[in-house]
């Protein structure tokens, strides 16, 4: 019984310990261009503006002008 409470605390604690180590973490959902959000792919009723690090793309929502 204990070292099954062991393995459950370790994946606990693991997940953000991975989420500071991991960058691409950060920069996902991070503001960008014209009100943006960085994301791995844009949705259907969203315009791509820009590209952010990491090749993720910089959206926004509607059809803004150019």
């Amino acid at each position: 019984m204990k070292p099954l409470l062991v393995v459950f605390v370790f994946l606990f604690l693991w997940d953000p310990v991975l989420a500071g180590i991991n960058s691409l973490s950060s920069e996902m959902h991070k503001k960008c261009y014209k009100k943006g959000i960085c994301r791995l792919e844009r949705y259907k009723s969203e315009m791509l503006v820009a590209y952010c690090m990491f090749q993720l793309e910089c959206c926004v929502k509607g059809n803004p002008a150019p």
